[in-house]
């Protein structure tokens, strides 16, 4: 008969693991999710686009990025140094369907809030990878089976969706000092500076007000080592985040929470967009995903962006989800989506979506692409941004 510790298996929780192969050259991060790459191929005899080659047969994953955000494989369960050579290395990922441990970056409920894998703008920041704002339910996304709340010397101390952090950085001593209410506070100053080098300092996006920012004034997205909390809104972190407004997540270092990760279709990851003045600031997941549009900016004119159509013959478009959400407020001017095809919730034709107010947003989904047929529409299901 089967014995088995009841204890220890009550206490212990599900995982769906298995391993495969990577064969990059980047750092990798526990807790940071995974896709597959299923297009990987080389110019050898049998490892062409037109062999059955198992390589990319659910075997090679790499770093999340645009072009696979809808092939979530999971999340590592080790740390992986950097490798030049880019060798061959088998890591192990716990998959949907079970449970993991991740980088969590927000606040969660327990048993309730969704968590969902980040895209970054800038490849190699450090930030793809980790969770943050939830958005489509599916693969890449997980329900949070902790409760992590923003609290003083706590796991998450603060916690800023607002775009109200600001950095200012000093060639001199290499370091950022960046002002966020009650931040210094959470970080445990009282009443002189304190070391904070058990936190870091994730930034997702940022721009300086008004009209400077189009090409200049942008915050670095990544992630920077905190040095100390010097007052009770201040702190320092290693490197330059850019003299920006910023939104950012401050959470003790290698932070992981456990999470349920959810399974079935892609929810195609998400990413977080900074808006510029009077011209384009385009978001990389076309084909699907979450885009968060950061705030707590004066735009004086709008920041524009388009909303092409799915891949075209043959490709992945019918069933496509594209959802959109203003995550801070803007000001004086909007973020300006224009939908290439596309259908209002009143089913009048769709041109373009405006998100101007925190929480604004809109859900679509792509019909069409079938057989060897090119055409559909982006069919808005929801939304409260403005529709024209």
């Amino acid at each position: 008969m089967l014995t088995r510790n009841l204890t220890a298996y009550i206490n212990s929780f599900y995982e769906n693991v298995d391993e495969f192969i990577y064969r990059g050259t980047a750092a990798l991060k526990k807790g940071h999710g995974m896709c597959f790459d299923l297009d990987y191929l080389t110019t050898t005899t049998l490892q062409t686009a037109t062999d059955p080659w198992g390589a990319r047969g659910l075997k090679t994953v790499e770093v999340p990025s645009p072009s696979n955000a809808n092939r979530f494989a999971g999340v590592l369960m080790a740390d992986f140094p950097a490798d030049a050579d880019g060798k061959v290395r088998t890591v192990r990922l716990a998959q949907p369907g079970g449970c993991a441990m991740v980088a969590q970056r927000v606040i969660s409920t327990v048993g309730i809030t969704r968590l969902t894998c980040i895209v970054d703008q800038t490849a190699g920041d450090g930030v793809s990878g980790a969770f943050g704002h939830g958005g489509l339910r599916g693969r890449g996304s997980a329900i949070a089976l902790q409760t992590l709340a923003a609290a003083t010397s706590g796991d998450l101390a603060l916690t800023n969706t607002t775009g109200v952090a600001t950095g200012v950085y000093s060639s001199s001593t290499g370091l950022t000092t960046v002002t966020l209410p009650g931040a210094g506070t959470a970080l445990g100053y009282l009443t002189t500076a304190v070391d904070a080098d058990n936190y870091e300092l994730t930034v997702v996006g940022g721009a300086v007000a008004g009209t400077g920012h189009a090409t200049t004034g942008r915050a670095t997205e990544g992630v920077y080592p905190v040095v100390q909390a010097t007052g009770a809104d201040t702190f320092t972190v290693t490197g330059n985040t850019g003299d920006a407004a910023m939104t950012t997540f401050l959470t003790k270092i290698n932070l992981l929470k456990l999470v349920y990760l959810e399974d079935g279709e892609e929810s195609g990851l998400s990413e977080y967009v900074t808006p510029k003045v009077s011209t384009a600031s385009q978001f990389v997941l076309a084909q699907g995903g979450i885009t968060f549009v950061v705030g707590g900016l004066e735009l004086a004119g709008d920041c524009t962006a388009t909303l092409a159509d799915p891949i075209t013959i043959g490709g992945l478009g019918d069933g496509a989800r594209k959802a959109i959400q203003a995550l801070g407020t803007l000001t004086t001017s909007s973020y300006l989506v224009t939908v290439t095809s596309g259908l209002k919730l009143a089913g009048s034709a769709l041109t373009n979506l405006d998100f101007l107010t925190a929480g604004d947003f809109s859900m679509l989904v792509w019909h069409g692409n079938y057989g060897n047929g090119i055409a559909g529409l982006w069919k808005a299901l929801a939304g409260t941004a403005t529709e024209a």
